[in-house]
């Protein structure tokens, strides 16, 4: 059972010098982890510890659950356990300021492309540094991006997943086909292709 989402929006001046512990369940959609491919089994666990120094609010803790994933060779859903390690850092936003917590960039981040190993570490610097204003905090976007950043790119159901047979579709991890197997294609078949046109001019 999910626990009303103000656990997650707590008042600042409730972070004391001794801290603040959250402790409470939600849904994937109370954080906004409505899409097709957000498939959860119950809701998700979250364990929070505040701590505040001149404003600078520091969150660590976890977040666990499970995720349905679709494998993407057999295309079978999965149960895979989410285990999320949370830590990030928030600092004060002037009001006007153009700049933008990196959870508003959302599902944007979350599949990065490979980058240079300099960019990634500032990227990731990046991702871990949020903004508020007013007098709560609000901690919804960024653990909607710490699930989406954790999503496997290419989820798979085990390691020695067969997937579909090429000719008839069959989820080989169920059973095998009739169908012959396939054949690599031969790099000399080009050649011969090639050679018989020669001989016919």
């Amino acid at each position: 059972m999910t626990v009303p989402m103000d656990m997650l929006n707590p008042a600042i001046v409730d972070i004391g010098p001794e801290g603040l512990s959250l402790s409470c369940s939600a849904s994937g959609p109370q954080l906004g982890l409505d899409e097709p491919g957000d498939k959860f089994d119950g809701p998700l666990a979250i364990q929070l510890e505040l701590s505040q120094l001149e404003g600078r609010i520091s969150v660590t803790g976890t977040l666990e659950g499970t995720a349905i994933r679709q494998c993407v060779r057999c295309l079978a859903e999965y149960a895979d356990p989410l285990l999320v390690s949370i830590y990030a850092e928030y600092l004060p936003q002037a009001s006007g300021t153009a700049k933008s917590a990196p959870a508003e960039q959302g599902r944007r981040n979350a599949r990065r492309g490979a980058q240079p190993a300099e960019l990634e570490e500032e990227a990731d610097e990046e991702d871990e540094l949020y903004w508020y204003q007013g007098d709560h905090l609000d901690l919804v976007p960024m653990l909607r991006e710490q699930v989406i950043l954790a999503a496997p790119m290419q989820p798979i159901c085990r390691e020695d997943c067969l997937g579909l047979c090429p000719q008839c579709g069959q989820n080989l991890n169920e059973r095998r086909c009739g169908c012959p197997p396939a054949q690599a294609p031969s790099p000399f078949r080009v050649l011969r292709g090639r050679g018989s046109k020669g001989e016919n001019a």
